[in-house]
Formats: structure tokens, C-alpha cells, sequence
């Protein structure tokens, strides 16, 4: 499975790329070099990369991260060039041009934006460029925000319809407790079912310039796995770790993929925000998670939040249990009055 990846995604955190004094060349010069090699072997890789705050920081001489969004944004703003100028000196030691993508979640949760992207990519790849997306921190707000770029990597993977998406850290895997504050802690070599984690993952805490800590790796590995596309968590520091990877070494922690979901429910699912919630009697439960059919306004019970025709909402049963996430075809002011479905099955997604 992973010697055969024709198309790759390589994410790389803050912590990795953080060096003594700004960012840490000779790690990113060893990457390169690696993503390199594998492009000259024939395979397609975008690398996903974090690291513009913290070069913002480096480059202004700020001890701290930032306490605002504001600062966050004017930090990536100021870290950005500093970050694409090293990438772009260690890939050109190699023969490779790099290319810039700086998305928002909005430019994932519409469809035509969805696919306006993933075309840039694929005209990339036949460029032989190295895309490097980051999260376009300047412009984004709480309401288009991805949050991390853990995930962002996770929604590359399935824009890029990668074979598999790679994340390098600086632990070697998975493991069944915090290596840091376990001795006896042991890697997870294998995840097939991700609810056999929720017992005694405890990765919720953050480094010191990244956002996001294990558990939002776990997060963007079910999402890009249930899409379909194999994971593997390792070791950043690892020597050659992406080649022997693709060479089928095992190492860190695989997620096998799952039933592939669609492209739109994964977009439902994990993309679209959901403006509000809608309650529904045990009639149109029954009839959407049984049956697989449409939700019916007579259903409905009671709906909260601020939501319009085209929105996602969460859908609760009247013991307030999530039952799924689906679009509306109606506001809610026009519910009594609505024929139709208020969300065809195929805009719904049951959990």
C-alpha cells in the first residue's frame, strides 16, 4: 500500500522546523533533500508546514506566543517570507521550485473553491514544483479559521486525493501514554478502529509554538483515513524517515483507511460549520438512521441558532444525543409550510 503512494502529503509542525535562533535549516535542508528524492523516484508530494508564526517571532526577537488573533496574523505575515525564502534555498540545492498555497477553510468548504484549489495543485504537479500550503493566517477570522495544521493537512490530503498523507513530529508515533510523562509508555504500531483510543489518549496538551498537541493529530488521521487515505505519524527527526516510509519500513503509528466516504459528506462532515442545531422526534430518527431517508419538517421539533437555506446543522434527538450533521433547504421560518425535504439524505450525514 505505501510502496505503490503515487501522490503524497508530508506535514510538518513548528516544533521541527524551531531552531536556536529562528528556524532550524539543516532540519528543513534534510527535508528537502528527502522530498526531493522521492519526486525524482516519480511520486507527486505537497508538504504542508507550519512554521511562519514562529519565524515571526524568531524574527522580531519576541519571547512569547501570541496572546490574539491579531498578533498571530501580523506574526504570519512577518514569518512567512522568512519561512519560503529557507525552503526555497534548501529545495533549490535539489532542483526543485517551491510554490506558495495559503488556504482558509472557506476555500474548502465551497465547491467550486474546493475544486478551484485542487486544480492549482494538480497544474503544480505538472509545473514539478513542491506546493507548500500553510493556513492563509493573515486574512482568516474565528469564522474561516482551520484552527491548526493538523487538520489543514488532513483536508490537503483528500483536496490532493493523496495515497497518504505522512505527519512528521517529534515523538515517534502514537503511544498508549504520554511518552513525556511515562516511562512504560509503548507505540501503537497499528490503529484500525480509532474509538479504541478514546480510553487513554491523553495527548490534549499544547508545545510551546505549535496548536495543537497528539490529539489533534489523532482528530486529522480519522478524518483523512475515513476519506480513504492511509496515515502514518513518526518521527520528524527519524534519518530518511520519509523514504523508508514509502519503502514499506514500519514506523510510528499506521492508520489503515477505512469505508472511503464521499466527497460530499466528507465535506459536510468535517468542513461545513454548523450555524445551528435542530431537534427531531423519534419518528424521523428512526427513519433516517434506519432507513436511510430524507428528514421531513414535520419531524422537526425544535431548532436553535442562527441558520439559513444552505447551512449546516447538527441534528439532535429530543434527548439532545448528536445524531448526524446535514445542509437545510429552508429557513427556519419556513418550516410549517415546507414540502420538501429540510434535508435530503444525500446533504445528511449520520454518525
Amino acid at each position: 500500500m505505501l510502496q505503490k503512494a503515487k501522490r503524497i502529503v508530508i506535514k510538518v509542525g513548528s516544533q521541527l522546523l524551531s531552531g536556536e535562533n529562528g528556524l532550524n535549516s539543516d532540519f528543513i535542508e534534510n527535508l528537502a533533500k528527502q522530498i526531493a528524492n522521492v519526486s525524482n523516484a516519480g511520486k507527486e508530494v505537497v508538504l504542508v508546514s507550519s512554521g511562519a508564526v514562529l519565524a515571526g517571532i524568531k524574527a522580531i526577537k519576541l519571547n512569547r506566543k501570541p496572546f490574539s488573533l491579531q498578533e498571530k496574523q501580523a506574526l504570519s505575515a512577518i514569518g512567512q517570507p522568512y519561512l519560503m525564502a529557507e525552503y526555497r534555498k534548501a529545495f533549490k540545492k535539489h532542483g526543485r521550485e517551491i510554490a506558495q498555497v495559503l488556504l482558509t477553510a472557506e476555500d474548502l468548504r465551497s465547491k467550486e473553491r474546493f475544486i478551484n484549489a485542487k486544480n492549482t495543485l494538480d497544474a503544480l504537479m505538472k509545473f514539478k514544483t513542491i506546493p507548500i500550503v500553510n493556513e492563509n493566517d493573515t486574512v482568516s477570522v474565528e469564522e474561516i479559521k482551520i484552527g491548526d495544521n493538523d487538520n489543514l493537512s488532513a483536508h490537503v490530503a483528500v483536496l490532493f486525493e493523496a495515497d497518504i498523507l505522512i505527519m512528521l513530529t517529534v515523538t515517534n508515533g502514537l503511544y498508549d501514554k504520554d511518552p513525556n510523562k511515562h516511562k512504560d509508555a509503548k507505540l501503537i504500531p497499528v490503529v484500525e478502529d480509532p474509538k479504541e483510543l478514546e480510553s487513554f489518549c491523553d495527548f490534549k496538551g499544547k508545545t510551546t509554538f505549535g496548536t495543537g498537541g497528539m490529539w489533534t493529530k489523532v482528530e486529522a488521521a480519522v478524518k483523512a483515513s475515513q476519506k480513504g487515505i492511509p496515515v502514518i505519524i513518526a518521527g520528524g527527526r527519524e534519518e530518511n524517515v520519509i523514504e523508508r516510509i514509502l519503502k514499506g519500513e514500519r514506523i510510528g503509528t499506521l492508520f489503515l483507511p477505512a469505508k472511503k466516504l464521499k466527497a460530499k459528506s466528507y465535506r459536510i462532515l468535517y468542513l461545513m460549520k454548523p450555524k445551528g442545531k435542530v431537534f427531531i422526534d423519534d419518528g424521523a430518527v428512526k427513519a433516517i438512521t434506519e432507513s436511510g431517508k430524507s428528514l421531513l419538517s414535520k419531524g422537526v421539533k425544535k431548532v436553535e441558532g442562527d441558520f439559513r437555506k444552505g447551512d449546516a446543522v447538527e441534528i439532535f434527538d429530543l434527548n439532545g444525543k448528536l445524531i448526524g450533521k446535514g445542509i437545510v433547504r429552508c429557513n427556519p421560518d419556513q418550516l410549517c409550510s415546507f414540502k420538501k425535504a429540510f434535508i435530503h439524505r444525500d446533504e445528511m450525514v449520520i454518525l
